[in-house]
Formats: C-alpha cells, structure tokens, sequence
C-alpha cells in the first residue's frame, strides 16, 4: 500500500493544504512543535481508528474549532485504490468520532483491521521494552489482531467479556451468575493465551533474522510469561487447551473471595508479561539504555516483517525522529529500509541524505504547513 493523498482540516495544527506523497521515500523536515508528529500521527489513525499518543479524541481537534477532519487516498499492490477518512466532533469529554472507507461508515473500529497496514516506529516505541507489562500486551495484540481475524476475536470477546465480569464482580453477583461469566472468561482467555504464545514465537523469529542483517552482538529472545500456562505444563498430560481451562477454572475459584472482595478479575491473560531477555537475563532489569534501544529496533523490524507476510501487502513505513536515538552503525543499517520499495516516511529536524532513493521528495513543516521542496 502506498498513501498517495493526504488532506485535513483542524487536526491539530496541520494546514488545510493537499499534500501529494510519493510512492518511496518522503522526508518531513521541520523543528520541533511544527506538526511532523501530528502527520504521521493522521495518517496511522487509519490502522487502528484511533491515535497513538492521544488519551481523548477530541485531543486532536485545533484549539477553538468544533471538529477535525483527515483523509487519505490509497493505492494498493493489487492495482484498487480506496479512500480513508475520519472526522471527529467536539461534543462531551471523548468527542464523536466517524469514520469512512469509501464514503461508507464503519459500525465498529475494529472493522479497520487489516485495512490499512502500516507501521510506526518513534521514540515512544522504548516504553515496549523497558516499561509496563501492558504496553508489551498492547503491543502483540495490536499486531495480531491486525493480521489474523481469529486473534481479533478472542482478544475483543476476552475484553468485553472481562469488563462484564467485573462489573458482575462489582454489583455482587450470585454465584450462578459468576460461574456463567467464569465460563465465557475462561473461553475466551485460553483462546487468547494460545494467540499471543504463538504470536510471541514468530515475531522471535523474524528478530532473530534481522539481528544477523545489523550484525547485534547480542544474543536476544523473549519468552511469553503466564502463570497458567505455567501450572498447567505442571498439570500433568491432556490436551493442552483442556489442561489450560481446567487450571483456570481452579484459579477462579481460589482467588473468588479476593475478587468479591475487590471487585476485579485477578486471574487471566490481561495480566501476562513477555519477558525479552538478553543472554538470557532479563533485558529490563540488566540491559544498558543502548541494548533496549536496539531491541526495540529489532521488535518493531520483525512487526513490519510479519504483517506484510500475513496482509500479502507492502506496507508504510513511519519513522517519527528515530535516527537521534541511535548510534551511526545502527542508524547506517536502519537508513537501508528507505532504499526498498515499500513507501516510507522520516521525520527529522534536520536535514538527513535520502540515499540512493532517486525518488525521493523532501517536505519543509512549519507551523502545520507542508511545503514540498523542488528537486536539485
């Protein structure tokens, strides 16, 4: 896929200009606070439908205006073109938010999966390795509910189903009624368990691949860390799912008098961790700042691996200011993903050289305003 167009109105400070891109290389040049982020920021909204850094929608309306708007016109490998846009209106605390592919609406956000397949890489991608587990859970059910419609399923039915069991939790429920939401988060959660473990698997592989392209000297892996899984390999033979529920089943009702007692879910996958080691040691507690960076670059190449493969689609590739943070051989091996033939956009304050990419176009941001600069 490429993005060919791209318009706005009001979303944060971006101009109302058209911007055309081009279909390899598109350098966004430009100070800080001068609207290269909130670019790429409209542009990815269209993964997901929703923002990488906004907490609310109505985050990304100007100041003073009662709406935002942004679209994009795509092409894809196959030759069809389709046209993404989203609007959101400044109404209660979270805002309304509409979005179209076509000029058709989409009932669900979740209806965007798959669609548009694209990956950014920024600063704020550290927070994966060296932060809470819940940015390392986000992370893998992003990836795999963009690509497979099964791991979409299970991760949304085990989301629903969980608020609704706590709010059951809550509102003191009998124990028939606890024993119905026990059945749905037991479904769900073993599904969803099996997902990411299988997940964490392949995205280890494509890592380990391209550690050998930018010559690491560290030895890297990750393991998917659930105390189920975990007691249920100590359960003895069975057919691994069925050892699964069994054991989760036990957990529940160890921990029902805690949970009634606190009124939320103690036991299940939203509790889970991937553990990214380095030579074996544990890559948070024991890593430099240098070695979680490098990871995080090697995380984010194997994403772009796997959802292309998985999506049969080239994907657009977003680098938000990512060479201030690493080291020249680093940066020296990363510049080689510009010269492919995926479409490619950089963020930089500075100038940087666009390689051996002859299509390459150069954009100057300032103030919200993206002006193309004429080829030498």
């Amino acid at each position: 896929m490429r993005v060919d167009r791209f318009v706005s109105l009001n979303f944060r400070n971006l101009g109302p200009e058209a911007i055309e891109f081009g279909p390899g290389l598109n350098l966004l040049i430009g100070e800080n606070g001068q609207g290269k982020t909130n670019l790429l920021e409209a542009i990815y909204y269209f993964r997901f439908g929703r923002s990488f850094r906004a907490q609310a929608e109505v985050e990304l309306i100007r100041f003073d205006e009662p709406f935002c708007r942004a679209e994009v016109t795509c092409a894809f490998a196959d030759g069809h073109g389709e046209t993404f846009a989203m609007a959101i209106e400044r109404r209660g605390a979270q805002g309304v938010r509409t979005v179209k592919i076509n000029g058709q609406t989409l009932v669900r956000r979740t209806d965007l999966a798959g669609r548009f397949p694209a990956v950014l890489f920024g600063p704020g991608d550290l927070r994966i390795v060296a932060g809470e587990p819940e940015h390392r859970r986000r992370f893998f059910d992003m990836v795999g509910t963009m690509t497979d419609p099964a791991y979409l399923r299970a991760a949304h039915d085990y989301r629903r189903t969980l608020e609704q069991r706590n709010a059951a939790l809550k509102a003191r429920a009998t124990g028939d009624e606890m024993a119905a939401w026990n059945e749905r988060l037991v479904a769900s959660g073993v599904e969803l368990i099996a997902k990411r473990r299988n997940l964490v698997a392949l995205i280890e592989l494509e890592m380990v691949a391209h550690a050998r392209d930018l010559e690491s000297p560290f030895d890297f892996s990750m393991r998917y860390e659930s105390p189920l899984l975990d007691a249920a390999a100590e359960a003895g033979a069975g057919e691994p799912e069925a050892v699964l529920a069994r054991v989760f089943h036990e957990r529940l009702g160890r921990v029902a008098f805690e949970e009634s007692r606190r009124g939320v879910t103690l036991v299940g996958p939203h509790r889970d961790d991937v553990e990214f080691r380095m030579f074996g040691h544990d890559l948070r507690r024991f890593g430099s700042q240098g070695q979680r960076r490098l990871f995080a670059v090697l995380l984010k190449l194997a994403e772009l691996a796997h959802v292309e493969v998985e999506l049969r689609e080239p994907c657009v590739l977003l680098l938000d200011d990512v060479f201030s943070e690493f080291d020249h051989v680093i940066t020296s091996r990363l510049q080689g993903l510009l010269e492919g033939s995926r479409q490619v956009f950089v963020t930089s304050p500075v100038e940087i050289k666009a390689g051996r990419t002859p299509r390459a176009r150069v954009f100057h941001m300032h103030n919200g305003t993206c002006v193309r600069v004429a080829a030498k």
